[in-house]
């Protein structure tokens, strides 16, 4: 189900990833242990940043990728250092991040 918002988007993200983790890391949940743990977790409230030029999306940095989420809750995660689209999903209104 498409998220309709930068929260359902944001909270979507967070407990898919958690529940897929939970399952199958076998490693328990320590986000302050992310660096050293082998566990994915989801983007970090603490690493948000505007997007110039795009008012209505906010980028997530993490270590190797960035999130990007629009308020139309549209979702793009992107590879940093080559660029690529690893994942993109369209928000509730069919749309995409940058549309």
């Amino acid at each position: 189900m498409p998220a309709g918002t930068h929260l359902e988007a944001y909270e979507l993200i967070s407990t898919i990833l958690n529940t897929v983790e939970d399952e199958y890391s076998g490693v328990p949940n320590n986000p302050p242990s992310w660096q050293t743990d082998g566990r994915l977790y989801p983007p970090q409230k603490d690493r948000v940043h505007a997007v110039p030029g795009f008012p209505e999306v906010l980028r997530y940095n993490s270590f190797k990728h960035d999130t990007f989420i629009a308020s139309n809750g549209a979702i793009e995660v992107r590879i940093i250092a080559t660029g690529a689209v690893h994942f993109e999903k369209p928000g509730a209104n069919g749309k995409g991040v940058w549309e």
